[in-house]
């Protein structure tokens, strides 16, 4: 993977100190369509939270190679233009490196351009008119939270009976697709799809996010804890003694519970998990549940350098073990700047 593949990957996986590496001190986001310029600063901060909080990332369409610069077509993805049932606009990106960083992304448009303007403008008019109507006191460019508009375009598209499957595919998959056989469709199956089978009420009522008052992803040492599958005997954590830790908000929760819960088999057929011994160093990782009085109740315990995991109980469960599911785990905490096990 060269410099420009690693800053997409980087990216679509919200790393900011991954980020922070690859780019260049003067480093630019521009859009050849447009007079904003995104500096280095802007880019790490507001531009990479509000793309984590609109799940909006590139998906890699094409990509011939020139000399010192990479060229890309990617196909710009989000939340926000799926429910607004937009079609995914088409970019040509172009990913300028020097001495091994990225010094500038330029996105330009494709020939479906006009069409997106658009179309987004059209969809965009009717979504203010409703938000006119059942929502008038609502002023979008005061809102802190990016995440208040999606909850609104979710009851937005309710409203209008429309159901999330009739929508556009939305691919979450935005790393480099592993190759396979053909013939070997067992294994093709086992890799996780998004399936948009739960909405963010519906999975915010399974335990044990229903009971929780605070979750936290921690990381911490201790080299003596074998992790089991399903706990024999639940530790008990002393949060106190974490080395990094950060308390999930209320978007944070919402990517958490859909990587659980809408990720899953790409077809639902008898499927079984291989797996690979392999010794496992002193940091471990952990989501830690917490009830009204702080104290942890429940928890999900992971060796990401050994693929090693432990539910504290039988009463809970992160959706299919599908092959990819662990390492989406892992990005999110990376992308929530806790420190994991190598």
């Amino acid at each position: 993977m060269n410099t420009a593949d690693q800053f997409l990957s980087y990216f679509n996986n919200y790393q900011k100190k991954e980020l922070a590496n690859i780019v260049t001190s003067d480093f630019k986001f521009k859009r050849e369509f447009s007079k904003v310029i995104t500096d280095r600063k802007e880019f790490l901060n507001k531009y990479l939270e509000d793309s984590q909080t609109l799940v909006a990332k590139f998906k890699v369409i094409n990509k011939p190679d020139g000399k010192n610069q990479n060229y890309y077509v990617v196909e710009d993805q989000s939340q926000y233009l799926k429910l607004l049932d937009v079609k995914f606009p088409k970019w040509n990106m172009t990913i300028t490196t020097t001495a091994g960083k990225v010094s500038q992304a330029m996105l330009s448009p494709t020939s479906d351009y006009d069409n997106y303007v658009t179309e987004l403008t059209s969809k965009t008019e009717k979504f203010n008119s409703w938000m006119e109507e059942n929502h008038s006191g609502v002023d979008f460019e005061k809102l802190k939270d990016l995440s208040q508009v999606l909850e609104y375009l979710n009851e937005y598209v309710e409203s209008k009976g429309i159901l999330l499957s009739d929508l556009q595919q939305y691919d979450d998959s935005t790393e480099t697709a592993v190759t396979i056989s053909d013939s070997d469709s067992l294994f093709d199956n086992m890799t996780c799809m998004h399936h948009n089978k739960f909405t963010e009420a519906k999975r915010a009522s399974f335990y044990p996010f229903n009971k929780a008052k605070k979750v936290l992803l921690i990381s911490f040492n201790d080299k003596d804890w074998k992790l089991n599958y399903y706990s024999k005997s639940p530790k008990i954590i002393d949060i106190s003694k974490a080395i990094s830790s950060k308390q999930l908000n209320k978007a944070d929760l919402n990517r958490l519970t859909d990587l659980f819960y809408n990720y899953g088999y790409k077809k639902m057929e008898l499927v079984k998990t291989i797996s690979q011994e392999f010794d496992c160093s002193e940091l471990k990782n952990a989501i830690v549940f917490l009830d009204e009085k702080g104290n942890p109740f429940e928890y999900i315990a992971l060796a990401f350098d050994c693929d090693k995991i432990e539910f504290s109980s039988q009463k809970i469960s992160y959706g299919d073990e599908c092959t990819t599911k662990r390492e989406l785990v892992k990005q999110f905490f990376v992308s929530n700047g806790i420190e994991i096990g190598q």
